[in-house]
């Protein structure tokens, strides 16, 4: 009966030291996140770390238990108890596989993510995933995940062969000598063992079931990060679906008025809107790119300027000052900008066609007007089901590295800005030749990891891949001003979303979701600044105001020119949002229940307009 004991305890054991060791690595990799983080505040997040690992540990240990009630009432011979024992290494075998990939995959996203693992990752495939990943990395990971496997499986085997024992039946004896009471007290021990298990699984006796919000006790991100459990995090999301309930926050005409309340801008005498452009039917082409935020735009490597050349340009267009961007990921970035639908903090619309197809499309808007539609980019174009949200928002052509061997230098994610951008100058303007209007959107990629490109003039390689594309747009606006549609082009520029550089931004802040956006072009009337607060889903409502287009079909895009708008930014992050306007920024987390920050805003208005975003959010989606 001790042994067994023993040998339960030893897993139990065993499983949350895994956990804390890789709760160590995970510090280490991330320790430049720690700055403002005392050694105290790291103590305390190990410590509510323990809550998620005991209760993963807990989880572990239920086979180990129902295994050793089995074994206490069968009879085996000596190769019998070996069998079992291999049994049981072989399914230790499984177990610390897996939790050494999900924790070695946590470590590698958390830098891009800035959350840890949860089942969002099973909405990319697994050549999305690797195409992030640098070789070192690949290599490193591997050897992570192989010592991993090899240190906690030589500890569960060593207790499993020392203290896991089925009944011995020594050869040719046919009656167990071994009083039955014994085994019927033991089997209730046992018993009494598998209830204390299902309470620490549980996550105590309390009403509240153990959920990823036992881990936060800190306004700083970081810490509650550190103590998550990335195997609970992932397990506890993978099982549970998508909630389109988890956000109703008021009843739901509440809702609804709260909603309009923060869609109207103050109260005027009489609606005015301003005309930036010189005509109503220009040629516009649309560049979106990859994680180029304001802290790159911004940054500088000695004296150099990251981005030069879109300096240089906001000079002669319309630089938009305050905008933010829907979300930190390109397949929910890309629906805000092209659909004018906010990013959802823990799902991705493009991942449901049927819904995703319901949606309203700039493309579509244009198309209904006679432009004629077109979505070029360098790598493959099904990524998260881009292609199929493409076409059903009125794309009539999709070119990607399946339609055109595009050449030159290739990351892993496709072929390189430069190449992109040269055909696409000589496509669109080829098309212009017909006299129809054309719309174009170009999505770029080499400002993505692994930060592969054909160019170097800052020394590091993430800056210097946004250089990279920041040069090759330069080039292109060039090429374009040189054709004789210039006076009729429009070419806007912004991001999918924004980069946590410096590595002290987190995920939640309004640095990491602050992004440029640029319209240059002979169709501008003149330069100017936008000082406005916007969100990423306004450009499909003010775009399509400029064009003289109807544009109430897109619910949470506004039209920035106009005077009924009102002006604020808002992002959503892993279960939270923010929202930010000119008198200051707040930020909600859903699963803490917490107000993160808040600033001049004792009547809580910026969280009432936030939670009402993010509920008629979800309430649009469970209509489309």
């Amino acid at each position: 009966m001790l042994k067994r004991l023993k040998y339960l305890a030893a897993v139990f054991a065993i499983a949350v030291l895994m956990f804390e060791v890789n709760r160590v690595i995970f510090l280490i990799y991330n320790h430049d996140l720690a700055n403002d983080c005392s050694a105290g505040e790291l103590f305390k997040a190990i410590l509510y770390g323990l809550k998620l690992d005991v209760i993963t540990a807990g989880y572990v240990t239920i086979l180990p238990l129902l295994a050793t009630i089995v074994a206490m009432w069968l009879h085996v011979e000596e190769r019998g108890r070996r069998i079992w024992s291999r049994v049981m290494v072989g399914y230790f075998a499984v177990v610390t596989t897996i939790i050494a990939f999900i924790q070695t995959a946590d470590i590698g996203m958390f830098g891009e993510w800035q959350s840890r693992i949860d089942a969002q990752i099973m909405i990319y495939s697994p050549k999305e995933m690797m195409a992030s990943v640098s070789l070192a990395n690949g290599i490193y990971a591997l050897l992570y995940i192989g010592a991993t496997v090899a240190v906690a499986l030589w500890l569960f085997r060593y207790v499993t062969r020392r203290w896991f024992e089925p009944v011995f039946e020594p050869k040719n004896r046919f009656i167990n000598l071994k009083p039955i009471y014994v085994r019927c007290t033991s089997t209730l021990a046992m018993l009494f063992v598998a209830l204390c298990l299902f309470v620490v699984i549980r996550g105590g006796i309390s009403t509240a079931t153990a959920n990823i919000s036992k881990a936060y006790f800190s306004p700083k991100m970081f810490l509650n990060q550190v103590a998550i459990n990335p195997v609970f995090s992932f397990l506890s999301t993978l099982f549970t679906g998508d909630d389109l309930d988890e956000y109703n926050f008021y009843g739901e005409q509440d809702a609804l008025d709260y909603f309009d309340e923060a869609m109207r801008g103050d109260d005027v005498e009489e609606a005015t809107h301003e005309s930036w452009l010189r005509t109503q039917r220009p040629n516009v082409v649309l560049i979106i790119l990859e994680g180029m935020g304001r802290t790159i735009t911004d940054a500088v490597e000695g004296v150099e300027e990251v981005t030069p050349n879109l300096m240089r340009l906001k000079e002669e267009g319309i630089w938009f000052e305050n905008l933010y961007a829907s979300s930190f990921r390109t397949d929910r970035g890309t629906v805000a900008v092209l659909s004018g639908f906010p990013a959802q903090p823990k799902m991705s619309i493009m991942k449901y066609p049927n819904r995703a197809a319901k949606l309203p499309g700039i493309a579509q808007s244009l198309r209904d007007v006679g432009y004629k539609t077109r979505f070029i980019y360098g790598g493959d174009a099904n990524f998260t089901n881009t292609r199929a949200y493409l076409f059903a928002t009125g794309f009539s052509e999709v070119i990607d590295e399946r339609e055109v061997d595009f050449g030159g230098h290739r990351s892993k994610w496709g072929s390189a800005d430069d190449v992109v951008l040269g055909w696409a100058s000589n496509a669109i303007t080829s098309r212009m030749a017909y006299g129809e209007p054309t719309f174009d959107v170009i999505l770029t990629l080499s400002s993505h990891e692994p930060f592969e490109v054909p160019y170097r003039r800052l020394s590091s390689d993430l800056l210097n891949a946004f250089a990279f594309t920041d040069s090759e747009v330069g080039a292109f606006v060039e090429r374009m001003r040189k054709s004789e549609y210039w006076d009729n082009t429009l070419i806007a520029i912004l991001p999918d979303h924004g980069y946590p550089y410096p590595s002290s931004v987190t995920n939640n802040s309004p640095e990491r979701h602050h992004i440029p956006m640029l319209w240059v072009g002979g169709a501008v009337a003149e330069p100017r600044v936008i000082e406005e607060y916007m969100a990423q889903t306004d450009l499909a409502a003010t775009l399509l105001a400029q064009l003289g287009i109807e544009h109430d079909d897109y619910l949470f895009s506004r039209d920035v020119a106009s005077s009924m708008s009102s002006h604020f930014g808002y992002w959503t992050f892993n279960n939270g949002f923010g929202i930010i306007d000119s008198l200051g920024t707040t930020i909600y987390d859903h699963t803490a229940g917490m107000i993160l920050r808040e600033e001049d805003d004792d009547e809580h208005r910026r969280l009432r307009h936030g939670k009402a975003m993010l509920q008629r959010t979800f309430m649009e989606i469970k209509n489309l």
